[in-house]
């Protein structure tokens, strides 16, 4: 029985308890690293962007994005710093499993990343690393990442929202270790002054350490098997509220055990007493308190559904204060109050009992002072908030300090950019969709806030030019000026082929007309070359016959010499036959007369004959040297022709009949269209003509359907927007064009007309190769027998000019011969008389018979050449003959072809004027149509985003595929970068409003329907700040209203539940306001943080209700114990006992809320200075606000009744 009386199974239930708790308690650190990351709802826009990316493919599924920052502190990153950074990252590459890398953006991959991972000043670069979720803690691959990237000569820093996270959870962690040190320190101290005791200190810390080991260990195996709510705060206020309202109700229950004992009562009565009178203030304090704190169960937002692990405590210390205490307060006795021997009862507040007695008398002037003292701060509270987590950290921290390099090295907004996710149920793999998306991003560019956009279009923020319609409108432009420049040439060349077709027409008839007198003079040639060879065939025969006279005259002459010598020798003898001599020398005489005269009649003819045959001659040769020359001026003349090709014929053929085919064919739907009425919302354009008639004017097949894709959205959308009064200018436009198209297809029938001209051309291909060959082979043949002939004629001009030279000489030998004949006849008949001449006679006759001989063998060997001569003279003449008549029937073909070639020039020349007017026609209509496309570039429409088909999955597009396209090619993303902070509300604003123009942008388009979501830090912040103020206004009227019924069974009335919760509210928001202007006076934050007003809501709600439940509950046991006291009495001396608990309550909760400045985290040191200062006006506004309300409620204003229930 002793045992029971003294409680002592619930101590050692509660051992049992404390030691399951211990041994099961889960990893507290990486349990709360875990749960740091803010959850929002489903249905917001963050969320449903996370969720898109989470099935993002290309390596970055169920990944969170860690950037490395490479950083040179002073000046540029040299080549050698680059050459590391680039070792880094290939260190990163070939580690990228073990450090749980699935994918990774680097500035060397592209020239997109370089423009965006490469600060301007080229002091830092980024590289973009996705990590798996389920590699490792976000802590250890902060570590191992942080070694890893360490590179020689620059700064290194890993940082990213979930590296933030983290660093913030651990330094709330830290903050905690702190702040539970600090607290029992201070509850110690605190707890030795008001009951000057140090066991009861010990004792209250320790059953309140029993419940917060407990209930802690109770909420993270919840949260580790169950994901019961759970945040970094969730711990720091589990400490905060049991120790601190554990301790209030240790003291309040101490305090009534202590006086009990003053009233000489035993342990155990004291103990129950106690239990049954203070147990039951602190069961419905606690109660309050509990359902207050459960009610944040029922939020939507995370954070602060985690809040409701309090609950789970207080439950814990509920039982643990109401169970555990009894056991020592039973055992110990008086010795609880060590050193303590005198026993009084309860102290009374002075304080208190001076407000409440005040308030009593004047209860409306005391109201109103409190209004103004109060109300001020209250209604000047600004509720602007600071959603920047970042905040949170130190700047010392690494990857604080990555953040702040990347914002001062590319700006405020680059590290947390926004994320814009477009996931539509089609592909978006296609133009359309394509020119869809470029329209929305340059609509998120035309913001002034927004500083960077980059999207699949613009991979770098910038309009890829060659994809925009006035691009390449400009290209088509050029080509259309090459091709004008080409008719032109054309049309210039076209001319110059009429005016070149005239005069080889002229050309051709005079070589016609001069072949016919070449022909002529080659018959008359050939007729003379006959007559020439006939001529010297006798030549040659007469010369035959004189070489052999030639020949026995040297004969004759050799033996007249060896005559001359036997003369000589036997001169005795002459005289013997001188008679012989005389009959001899006659003969002789005679002899050399006829041979001197043959010689001088073959000398004469030769004379005669020899210079009018060099004359002929040299005349053929003349001749025959200019008709060298003309032939070869031909052959010139008719190699230079040059005619179109046959595959431009083709081709001009081809064009002519397209064109005009084309042309009818739109005029005739021009016509037809002029005939209808223009209906408003329902427009069907023929694209064929259009079509026919862009191909006709030379755009490729490719080049049409775009110029197509190009005009007719901006015909249609014309139409669309002027369809209403505009029906008859349409009307009257389409008639106009169609007269138009129709003059233009009457231009092609001339066209087509002049094309057929172009026949003519190709048979004259023919001819004209013909005439080229045959001209080309006389001139060669014709330069052939020109050198042979000249040259025979020139060896046989020389002989014949030795053979007359020769004749010549041997005509004076004769001469001479006839001579000395003569003379040797004179010496013969003078032999008779005069021997003694002899002698010297025939000396002289040997002398001269040598001369003969000499002379007659000269004569014999020039004989002999002049046969030779003409010989070669008569083979010459003949092959003259042969190629006079081969040159007769060669000018005879010429004479042909030269007149089939004034035949076709004549036809060219009379058909290519109308082939060069179809030309400039064509090249007129190319001109307009470039006009109307320069226009057209020039126009907004020409900023339209065009992409061919076959470029989209090429490999210079596949980078911007790849980074901004999911795998699906369903999703695609738009990386924003705002001006402002993308952590300050303006910032999450302007996100969520280019969220929802994006959304209205969508509608009417391809990408209708389709689910448009802002990712990253502004839109973040954004919802979180929408679901932070409408879960707080709904959670706070939940948490109220569950107070305020429990304070209605506590109180049991209706009034004192609403002047409670009314204090508290004024309170609150007195403390808010004041606490604003302390943190940027004091803290330098012009902000408090967006979860300040929330946890210090709760926290002086919940604090409050306890202290005015404390005050509510003495009013009720003083009504049963005292029923004669009025409402002031009882007011009175109900806040003059409950004073001193209330206000001890306060300094160590004050003191235990102090206890977290140190931590050095901003949100926890705001809510800390928020709840003291609330604290601080409930010690001043519970006594007056709830004396003046139950005395205006239950009395009225009677200040007489007052004066004297007062005293």
């Amino acid at each position: 029985m002793k045992l029971l009386k003294n409680h002592l199974g619930a101590l050692i239930a509660w051992i049992a308890i404390l030691l399951i708790a211990v041994f099961s308690l889960p990893n507290v650190d990486a349990l709360t690293r875990q749960h740091s990351e803010i959850s929002l709802p489903k249905d917001v826009q963050s969320s449903i962007a996370t969720n898109i990316e989470s099935k993002w493919g290309h390596g970055q599924d169920n990944t969170y994005v860690v950037g490395v920052v490479f950083n040179k502190k002073h000046g540029k990153l040299t080549s050698s710093d680059k050459e590391k950074i680039d070792d880094t990252i290939r260190f990163l590459k070939d580690n990228k499993k073990k450090l749980g890398i699935k994918s990774m953006m680097t500035p060397n991959d592209n020239y997109a990343t370089k423009a965006q991972l490469i600060s301007k000043d080229k002091t830092t670069e980024i590289v973009q690393l996705n990590i798996a979720n389920d590699h490792s803690t976000v802590s250890n691959v902060n570590k191992t990442l942080t070694k890893a990237v360490k590179t020689p000569g620059v700064r290194t820093y890993v940082t990213g929202v979930r590296i933030l996270e983290d660093d913030f959870s651990a330094s709330v962690q830290e903050g905690i270790k702190k702040t539970e040190l600090i607290t029992i320190f201070f509850i110690f101290i605190v707890l030795v002054i008001v009951f000057k005791s140090p066991i009861v200190p010990i004792i209250s810390l320790l059953t309140v350490g029993v419940s917060f080991i407990t209930s802690f260990s109770i909420v993270t195996n919840l949260v580790e098997k169950f994901n019961f709510p759970f945040s970094n705060f969730t711990q720091v206020f589990m400490v905060i509220v049991l120790f601190g309202i554990g301790t209030d109700y240790n003291i309040l229950l101490y305090d009534k055990f202590k006086e009990n004992l003053s009233k000489g009562m035993s342990n155990h009565e004291a103990t129950n007493d106690a239990l049954r009178k203070a147990g039951k203030t602190i069961l419905y304090s606690g109660s309050s308190i509990l359902i207050g704190f459960s009610a944040l169960g029922l939020a939507n937002f995370s954070i602060y559904r985690s809040a409701v692990g309090v609950a789970v405590g207080v439950a814990v210390l509920l039982v643990v204060l109401l169970t555990l205490n009894p056991f020592f307060m039973a055992v110990l006795g008086k010795k609880l109050f060590w050193p303590v021997k005198k026993f009084e009862g309860e102290s009374n507040s002075k304080l208190w009992h001076a407000l409440s007695k005040g308030s009593l008398t004047h209860p409306i002037i005391y109201l109103v002072v409190m209004a103004v003292a109060v109300l001020p701060f209250a209604l000047f509270y600004s509720n602007n908030l600071n959603y920047d987590d970042a905040d949170e950290i130190s700047n010392s921290t690494p990857s604080k300090a990555g953040l702040l390099v990347l914002q001062d090295h590319f700006s405020i907004g680059t590290p947390e950019y926004s994320t814009l996710y477009i996931q539509s149920k089609d592909k978006l793999d296609n133009e359309k969709s394509l020119k869809e998306i470029d329209q929305i991003v340059k609509k998120i560019q035309a913001d002034p806030d927004v500083k960077f956009a980059s999207s699949v279009t613009e991979p770098n923020g910038k309009s890829i030019k060659r994809l925009y319609v006035d691009n390449q409108l400009g290209t088509v432009n050029s080509g259309v000026n090459t091709a004008r420049n080409g008719l032109g040439t054309l049309s210039n060349g076209s001319k110059q082929i009429t005016n070149g077709a005239v005069q080889l027409q002229n050309g051709a008839n005079q070589l016609s007309n001069g072949t016919g007198r070449l022909q002529a003079g080659a018959n008359q040639l050939a007729s003379g070359t006959t007559r020439l060879q006939n001529g010297a065939e006798a030549l040659r025969s007469g010369t035959m016959r004189l070489a052999t006279g030639a020949g026995r005259l040297e004969s004759g002459t050799l033996n007249l010499q060896q005559g001359a010598v036997q003369l000589e020798n036997g001169t005795i003898k002459l005289a013997n036959g001188a008679a012989s001599l005389q009959s001899g020398t006659q003969s002789l005489q005679a002899g050399t007369d006829q041979l001197a005269n043959g010689l001088n009649q073959l000398n004469s003819q030769l004379n005669q004959k020899i210079p009018a045959s060099s004359q002929q001659i040299k005349t053929m040769k003349d001749k025959v040297q200019a008709l060298q020359i003309a032939l070869t001026e031909l052959n010139n003349k008719v190699q230079g022709i040059t005619l179109p090709s046959s595959n431009t014929i083709a081709e001009s053929k081809q064009a002519a009949n397209e064109l005009d085919s084309s042309l009818r064919h739109a005029a005739s739907t021009m016509s037809q269209l002029s005939g209808q009425s223009v209906q408003v919302g329902n427009l069907n354009v023929d694209t064929s003509a259009y079509l026919a008639a862009l191909k006709a004017q030379g755009l490729s097949d490719e080049d049409a359907q775009k110029a197509l894709k190009t005009i007719l959205p901006l015909v249609e959308k014309q139409v669309q927007e002027q369809a209403q009064g505009q029906a008859k200018q349409q009307k009257d436009a389409l008639i106009s064009v169609a007269g138009d198209v129709r003059n233009a297809a009457a231009a092609g029938d001339k066209i087509k007309s002049a094309s057929n001209a172009l026949g003519d051309i190709e048979k004259m291909q023919g001819l004209l190769a013909e005439l080229k060959s045959a001209t080309s082979q006389l001139s060669g043949a014709s330069a052939q027998m020109s050198q042979s002939t000249n040259s025979q004629i020139d060896e046989l001009t020389s002989q014949l000019n030795q053979i007359q030279t020769a004749v010549s000489a041997s005509a004076n030998g004769a001469s001479q011969i006839n001579s000395g004949a003569a003379r040797l006849n004179s010496g013969a008949g003078q032999l008779a008389s005069g021997l003694q001449a002899g002698v010297a006679g025939s000396s002289q006759l040997a002398n001269g018979a040598g001369q003969l001989a000499n002379g007659a063998s000269q004569l014999n060997t020039g004989l002999q050449s002049g046969l030779n001569g003409t010989n070669q003279l008569a083979n010459g003449i003949g092959q003259l003959n042969s190629g006079a008549g081969q040159l007769s029937s060669g000018i005879g073909q010429l004479n042909g072809g030269a007149n089939q070639l004034a035949n076709g020039a004549g036809q060219i020349a009379s058909n290519n004027p109308k082939i060069t007017a179809g030309i400039d026609k064509v090249n007129s209509g190319l001109g307009a149509g470039q006009e109307y496309l320069t226009g057209l570039a020039d126009s907004a429409a020409g900023k339209t985003f065009y992409i061919p088909a076959n470029m989209i999955h090429s490999s210079s597009f596949k980078p911007a595929l790849d980074n901004y396209m999911s795998s699906d090619l369903k999703s695609t993303k738009i990386i924003i970068i705002l001006k402002m902070n993308p952590a300050s509300t303006e910032g999450a604003k302007k996100a969520h409003e280019i969220s929802n123009m994006v959304k209205k942008s969508v509608k009417g388009t391809s990408l209708a329907g389709s689910t448009v979501a802002m990712g990253g830090q502004s839109e973040k912040i954004y919802d979180t700040q929408e679901t932070a103020s409408s879960d707080f206004l709904r959670t706070a009227i939940i948490m109220l209203v569950g107070i305020g019924i429990a304070l209605i069974f506590v109180t049991r009335s209706v009034l004192q539940p609403m002047f409670i919760l009314g204090t508290l509210v004024i309170a609150y928001l007195t403390s808010l306001s004041i606490n604003q202007w302390i943190v940027k006076a004091v803290l330098g934050r012009s902000l408090l943080a967006w979860n300040t007003p929330f946890f210090s809501f709760i926290m002086i709600v919940a604090l409050g209700v306890d202290y005015s439940i404390f005050l509510m509950m003495r009013y009720r046991e003083l009504g049963d114990v005292n029923p004669g006291w009025s409402t002031s009495q009882r007011m009175l001396e109900a806040c003059d006992i409950i004073g001193t608990v209330v206000i001890s309550a306060a300094i160590i909760l004050g003191g235990t809320f102090a206890a977290l400045i140190p931590s050095g985290v901003p949100t926890l040191i705001e809510v800390a200075l928020c709840v003291d200062i609330g604290l601080l006006l409930l010690v001043f506004l519970l006594p007056i606000n709830m004396s003046a309300a139950m005395k205006i409620t239950y009395e009225g204003l009677s200040r007489k009744k007052n004066k004297e229930e007062s005293k």
